[in-house]
């Protein structure tokens, strides 16, 4: 038969149980780090006797998500470990054993409870409490989501904006008020909104007011940053004097009469571009 040309993960050969979580071998080399030895775990050779006891630490721990150990929710019960009263014995060597197994039991729990302690502090840091809006708001948006024409998203402006908050859609969504250009629905989820700092000096620059013609109003071009072929139509997309990327828009060459300079400086700098 030999190999496909484009190798899948799809077909009968991959059916078998899939293998555990890299967060879930995290957790448990976490547990097994933190386990100590009478030998010392500097060897690290006798993990395969701690494993047990690392299992029952784990299955008979409460866990955040459930509130509940597996054990709890499996038997109804939580199995007790005791190691008896190791002071009345008369072998030494069982002694040795059951203070070898009570530490490690101990030290297993506190392990997993260190686990559960960064799990909770990585999850915290990620998913943060969602802001507060109101109508009228000015919020930056999240670009990590969205395409543009520029060939390298890793150069891209990572927030766009600001835009005004319209209206709040649910729980935890707001509708911004978009420029038409975008082309995209314009409600989205807090964690992509960040609010627009207030600045109590005024220090960002006002947009600047459309040129008055005898056509009637007109916006400055400040320069051209693309251009691209639609049919029979070229096109090309433009920065506004006096506004943010956010406000950049597709324009027909038929809209740039009064920009020839901006035009010709663009072809100039990009020869390959499409032009007329």
């Amino acid at each position: 038969m030999g190999c496909p040309e484009k190798p899948s993960d799809c077909g009968p050969q991959f059916n078998a149980k899939p293998a555990p979580s890299i967060q879930a071998f995290g957790d448990r080399a976490t547990l097994l780090n933190s386990l100590q030895t009478p030998s010392g775990w500097a060897k690290q050779d006798d993990w395969v006797a701690l494993l047990p006891l690392a299992e029952f630490a784990y299955n008979n721990g409460v866990h955040a998500g459930s509130k509940h150990s597996p054990f709890y929710l499996c038997y109804g019960y939580n199995p007790d470990f005791t190691v008896g009263d190791i002071t009345v014995t008369q072998v030494p060597q069982a002694d040795e054993l059951a203070e070898f197994l009570k530490r490690n039991l101990e030290e297993a729990k506190a392990a997993l409870t260190m686990a559960q302690n960064k799990q909770a502090f990585y999850y915290n840091n990620k998913h943060k409490a969602a802001i507060k809006l109101e109508p009228g708001d000015r919020v930056f948006l999240d670009s990590s989501n969205i395409k543009t024409s520029r060939p390298s998203h890793k150069l891209e402006h990572k927030r766009l904006g600001p835009y005004k908050v319209l209206e709040k859609i649910g729980k935890e969504s707001y509708k911004l008020e978009l420029p038409k250009s975008m082309k995209i629905h314009p409600v989205f989820h807090t964690a992509l909104l960040h609010k627009e700092p207030f600045d109590e000096f005024q220090r960002k620059p006002k947009p600047l007011p459309p040129v008055i013609t005898q056509t009637g109003e007109e916006y400055v071009v400040e320069k051209i940053l693309d251009s691209r072929k639609q049919g029979r139509n070229l096109w090309y997309y433009v920065k506004w004097k006096g506004y943010g990327p956010e406000e950049n828009t597709w324009e027909p060459k038929s809209h740039l009469a009064n920009a020839p300079k901006q035009v010709a400086k663009f072809h100039q700098l990009h020869p390959d571009a499409p032009g007329p």
